[in-house]
């Protein structure tokens, strides 16, 4: 610091002269330098991004407003239509493919063939156009769907239903068969492996019977004596044996209540129902479980004990 009264240099700090007394002034600092002398490093400035121009929205003409509503009211009839379509499809194939089920259900046992023809809709005749049909079990009148589905290759009705008479047409039972539960594979529905007789519990429900095996009936029997009969197709490869082995799996309901009275099942030997019946015969044509069943058991005794078939 020089002081400017005497010319002297003073350390920097000192607040008077050591050599003349008088108050020393502090050096006024450009504002580049700091208090070492050095430059300061100086900030760029900044870009200021240049502001897009805003567009003005258009103004529209009461003619162009009320074309763009016509547009979203002709979008919107559209969509309407398009998932009425939907529903429609839907409801189709929940209940359409069911009309035989639900006819079937709704045939009074107990009264007249003609009496239960006025309740349904239906049309039963004592024979059907299909011969191969009318040869694999018994029956006394017969209706089948219009509507036909495949079955290993074979065309089949989509559902057939039977009626056993006794005196003066009064209905004794009746039979409901689902060819759509066959229409994937003939043995039925490929399961992990055999079914256990246990799994299901006295008094269970039907509908808690049909989530508990995963499965669909494929035959329904109704009788007189207020029970009924549900069978159940399905097939597993079994890993000792080396094939595929397809069982039906009967339960038996009360007719009232609808509940679980007792279960069985039986292994389907095909390949002894098609040599029997010959080189036409269709395994999808086997449409009497119990018939094949008791078929099985009489013509091949020891074969199927050797197989591991049961039946309880």
């Amino acid at each position: 610091m020089i002081c400017k009264k005497c010319g002297s240099e003073c350390p920097d700090g000192n607040i008077f002269c050591e050599a003349c007394g008088a108050e020393l002034e502090a050096p006024v600092l450009p504002e580049n330098v700091d208090d070492k002398g050095r430059m300061k490093k100086q900030a760029k400035p900044k870009k200021e991004k240049a502001q897009k121009p805003k567009k003005e929205k258009k103004q529209r003409t009461p003619e162009e407003k009320a074309a763009f509503k016509k547009k979203l009211k002709a979008a919107g009839i559209c969509l309407v239509l398009i998932a009425v379509v939907v529903v429609i499809v839907i409801l189709v194939q929940l209940f359409g493919s069911n009309d035989g089920y639900n006819a079937a259900q709704s045939i009074p046992v107990g009264r007249n063939v003609a009496y239960a023809e006025s309740e349904t809709g239906l049309t039963f005749s004592e024979k059907s156009a299909n011969g191969m049909i009318n040869n694999m079990t018994s029956f006394d009148y017969i209706c089948i769907s219009e509507k036909t589905t495949k079955v290993s290759g074979s065309e089949q009705p989509q559902w057939v239903i039977l009626l056993t008479v006794g005196e003066d047409d009064i209905i004794t039972a009746v039979e409901y068969y689902d060819f759509t539960q066959l229409k994937l594979n003939w043995k039925g529905r490929k399961m992990a492996d055999m079914l256990d007789q246990n799994s299901l519990e006295y008094g269970m429900s039907i509908k808690n019977v049909n989530k508990k095996l995963g499965l669909k009936p494929y035959y329904i029997k109704r009788t007189i004596s207020n029970d009924s009969t549900y069978c159940y197709r399905y097939y597993f490869t079994d890993p000792e044996q080396g094939y595929d082995r397809s069982y039906n799996y009967f339960v038996e309901f009360s007719d009232v209540e609808m509940a679980v009275k007792n279960v069985s099942y039986r292994e389907i030997n095909y390949a002894a129902t098609i040599l029997a019946a010959g080189e036409t015969t269709s395994p999808a044509s086997d449409i009497d479980p119990e018939a094949a069943a008791e078929e099985n058991t009489d013509e091949e005794g020891s074969e199927e004990n050797e197989e591991g078939s049961e039946e309880t």
